[in-house]
């Protein structure tokens, strides 16, 4: 009886009511949760809008205004972002941030990768961990404390400088060349300063990745014949894409951002060979007053960044494992 009801009622099409004991949630309860739930985000979102998105929208103002900080702004259009590329100052720190970004990104992600490449080919984890420690402890160290001892280790003379220490094995004069403060050597040495840097954080991210690697697939590729440079970029570069990723985004970032170790080691001397755009927003803004050349200079290192982060990650992470 009960079953011919509900093939009766299905027949029909009727609704066949339900004993679960609950009824759905109506719509209008959900659209209550719904704004609830933005409730919630309300005070990260005011506090993105005034310490990121208000500051943005004031210096692309600035930008077009000729401003020293005191006395009223005045109106002058685009001429601040021409001056970005005809200016050969600043289109010299343009020049020295892409020599950076070598030292600081490409140059370091290469070698990580080459080191951990040979670890994994050899198996040679053990005791690693020391290793890790000293790598990235320049990470975790104050940069200016890191540019301080640089400059001593890199002075003319010194006990402990590289001069001083070639002297005292009779391998050099007294008073040797200074490697920060010479023309053609003040923007490598800085790059190598950075490399040094970088590389510990590199190194950190591609042996936790390299960790993670079935080891069949490297046995599978050695069975096959390939050999060191095969499996490099057969196996590791494919399995460590996430990481490469996440190395140069953080390293592009680094390299563009490199103010306070040239502003200790440097200033952006001798002359302007070390000059950054960081370093000259920094010094248009608050030495100069030239406001709005920082804000637009400023602005454009900003979506470099950006450009630069975004198509990388967009590359790597593309087929990411």
């Amino acid at each position: 009886m009960a079953s011919s009801s509900v093939s009766a009622l299905k027949t029909t099409g009727a609704a066949i009511p339900t004993t679960s004991g609950s009824a759905p949630p109506r719509r209008g309860a959900k659209k209550r949760r719904n704004r609830s739930g933005y409730l919630y985000l309300l005070p990260g979102v005011a506090l993105l809008a005034v310490f990121i998105v208000y500051p943005l929208v004031r210096a692309g103002v600035y930008s077009l205004d000729t401003w020293n900080g005191v006395a009223p702004a005045h109106y002058i259009g685009a001429y601040n972002w021409e001056q970005i590329f005809e200016n050969p100052i600043e289109r010299g720190s343009l020049v020295n941030a892409a020599i950076l970004f070598a030292f600081y990104a490409l140059i370091p992600v290469v070698l990580g990768l080459g080191v951990v490449s040979l670890l994994s080919r050899f198996n040679r984890y053990r005791g690693i961990g020391i290793f890790r420690v000293i790598f990235f402890l320049p990470q975790v160290t104050v940069t200016v404390v890191i540019a301080i001892v640089w400059t001593w280790i890199l002075a003319p003379i010194g006990s402990g400088s590289i001069n001083g220490i070639l002297h005292d094995l009779h391998l050099g004069p007294a008073v040797g060349p200074a490697y920060l403060g010479d023309f053609s050597t003040a923007l490598l040495f800085i790059g190598l300063i950075g490399l040094w840097i970088q590389f510990g954080l590199c190194f950190v991210l591609f042996l936790s990745g390299v960790q993670r690697i079935p080891p069949e697939l490297y046995d599978a590729a050695r069975i096959d014949g390939a050999g060191l440079v095969r499996e490099f970029v057969s196996v590791t570069v494919p399995m460590l894409r996430r990481e490469i990723g996440a190395a140069i985004t953080i390293s592009v970032v680094a390299s563009l951002q490199s103010f306070p170790l040239i502003y200790q080691a440097t200033d952006g001397g001798p002359g302007t060979s070390t000059t950054t755009p960081g370093l000259l927003v920094y010094k248009n803004a608050f030495q100069l007053g030239q406001v709005g050349t920082a804000s637009a200079l400023g602005i454009g290192l900003a979506v470099v960044v950006f450009a630069l982060t975004f198509g990388v990650r967009a590359i790597l992470e593309r087929r990411a494992v």
